[in-house]
């Protein structure tokens, strides 16, 4: 800080220099790659899940206590905690650094399945230390892409820039990238070559890729018919050649109801769109799971 704007801070009234010097704090903390920080997620009125994380987000919102989760998916977390039950399965396609599959896991506990597949090793290290630091051993951590077809294929880990970019086509942006191999499937093959015999919710975001992995995945949707949380993006679809609406369309044609999560994590009626511009997950039910909090 420079002399000036230290000045200004010291003639700000109290209760605005705790402000800034916790925001300032959370900046500072951000930047170090890993410091175990215990995050809270309020996933219904009067309850809440505390899990283990590996590095401060620098998302600062005064309306939020310091140890809150920091994310815009709030809604979407909190959705997948009341309709999961423990001993369901939850598969986590494109899982990252695995925040879903820690509630997801939390939730299901030891007498649940949770499978998440990440093809960046650099991000599935992380995954998989969230996994063991909140002890959900349970989780089984896979490394490959999932896509339409099993294949030896090119994916694009994003090394200097938002590394949330990675996929199997270079982002729509300018993020500076690494190509690497890595081994495609499908989630047909998948779930026959393990034996798996139930999928109750699965994530999905993949970049753009999110039609291929379910046309890799008809007959599980046609046999287990999960419910589906979903990223639907333009800006990602569109690298792919095709707009987001077809993804939502898609399963729709398949017997789906869509919904957006509000952020007390209640589902409400989504009408398809001809563009998904926003940043955000939508959910698909089968119909015949509605409506799904009554069901389960």
């Amino acid at each position: 800080m420079t002399s000036h704007s230290i000045q200004r801070f010291w003639q700000k009234p109290w209760n605005e220099k705790l402000t800034t010097a916790e925001f300032l704090f959370r900046k500072n903390l951000a930047k170090l790659p890993y410091v175990p920080v215990p995050v809270n997620l309020e996933v219904s009125r009067g309850e809440s899940v505390r899990f283990w994380w590996s590095y401060f987000v620098g998302f600062y919102d005064n309306d939020r206590a310091f140890f809150d989760y920091w994310g815009q998916d709030r809604g979407d977390l909190r959705f997948l905690w009341n309709v999961l039950r423990p001993g369901d399965t939850f598969l986590d396609v494109g899982a990252f650094h695995g925040v879903y599959s820690v509630i997801a896991g939390k939730r299901v506990t030891n007498r649940g399945r949770v499978i998440a597949f990440e093809p960046s090793p650099r991000d599935r290290r992380r995954l998989a230390l969230h996994l063991g630091w909140n002890g959900i051993r349970w989780a089984r951590v896979e490394p490959f892409a999932v896509s339409s077809a099993a294949s030896e294929t090119s994916f694009f880990q994003v090394v200097s820039g938002d590394p949330t970019r990675n996929g199997l086509k270079p982002p729509a942006s300018d993020d500076s990238v690494a190509k690497i191999r890595v081994k495609a499937i499908t989630l047909d093959q998948y779930v026959a070559d393990i034996g798996i015999e139930r999928v109750d919710v699965m994530k999905l975001d993949v970049e753009g890729g999110e039609l291929e992995v379910l046309r890799g995945a008809a007959g599980m949707f046609e046999k287990f018919r999960p419910i589906l949380i979903c990223e639907v993006l333009d800006q990602t679809t569109m690298v792919w050649g095709y707009k987001a609406r077809e993804i939502i369309s898609l399963l729709a044609g398949a017997g789906y109801l869509w919904f957006e999560c509000a952020a007390d994590g209640t589902l409400i009626s989504h009408e398809i769109r001809e563009e998904y511009p926003e940043v955000r997950n939508y959910v698909a039910v089968p119909q015949e799971k509605w409506p799904v909090q009554a069901e389960r």
